[in-house]
């Protein structure tokens, strides 16, 4: 679900930026990012959880 959000929110931003809207275009930008960083961040945690699970 990040993935889709982020990758809508990169589409917008680049829409926006070639409508000359800046404002959006990084609002847009930064959403996305937060969105990317928590993707990453998921998918850490996940591998973390099934290395300790293995290792019992």
């Amino acid at each position: 679900m990040c993935f889709i959000i982020s990758v809508v929110g990169l589409f917008l931003a680049y829409n926006f930026y070639n409508a000359g809207n800046m404002l959006l275009a990084g609002g847009s930008v930064l959403v996305s990012a937060v969105f990317i960083f928590l993707m990453i961040r998921n998918i850490l945690h996940v591998k973390k959880k099934r290395e300790e699970k293995n290792d019992n």
